[in-house]
């Protein structure tokens, strides 16, 4: 089975959590991943691991709620009329797809009465319509909190590095379930 990451995030090494993630499953996967920081603009390249791929795993931190601009940048390029979406379009119909996601802020943080306003299902909306339009079939979202590894923010670089293992083994365990029942 053909696992693609697509991995939003800006600057690995400036990254605790999501470097730590990758670093998991480079060393225990076979899965291909496409670091968006270093994406250079191939489309055809990326539409064809696209469809290369039974899986796809969105990988990205919240940046005030919704993912980072490199990541919104592929969609733009990648996502294109006739490709994703329109007439002769929806050729990621079906797709499997499982979002990983990690956050900063507390759960709690997401909620009418907390620092982020709303509860994270509505920024969910937002960051999943590209991947909705194009009828990809969203089967997991994996959503860490409290991965913040700034202690000038209150964040603990320790605490941080094990979430992001047990968030990097609970993305393997979930695709691994799911390529078993493909």
């Amino acid at each position: 089975m053909n696992v693609l990451v697509i991995d939003g995030h800006p600057n690995l090494q400036e990254s605790t959590a999501n470097a730590a993630i990758y670093k998991h499953y480079q060393q225990t996967t076979e899965w291909l991943i496409h670091n968006l920081a270093v994406y250079q603009g191939d489309i055809q390249e990326e539409q064809a691991a696209l469809l290369r791929a039974d899986v796809i795993v969105v990988q990205f931190p919240l940046y005030w709620s919704t993912f980072p601009a490199v990541l919104k940048k592929w969609i733009d390029d990648v996502f294109t009329y006739g490709f994703a979406f329109g007439p002769d379009g929806s050729k990621l119909k079906d797709k499997k797809l499982v979002f990983s996601i990690t956050a900063g802020a507390t759960a709690d943080s997401y909620s009418e009465n907390g620092f982020n306003f709303m509860p994270l299902s509505v920024y969910q909306q937002a960051f999943e319509h590209a991947f909705r339009a194009a009828e990809m079939d969203i089967v997991d979202t994996i959503v860490t909190f409290e991965m913040n590894a700034n202690p000038d923010e209150g964040g603990d670089k320790e605490k941080t590095i094990e979430l992001a293992q047990n968030h990097a083994e609970a993305v393997t365990h979930a695709v691994t379930t799911l390529i078993g029942k493909l």
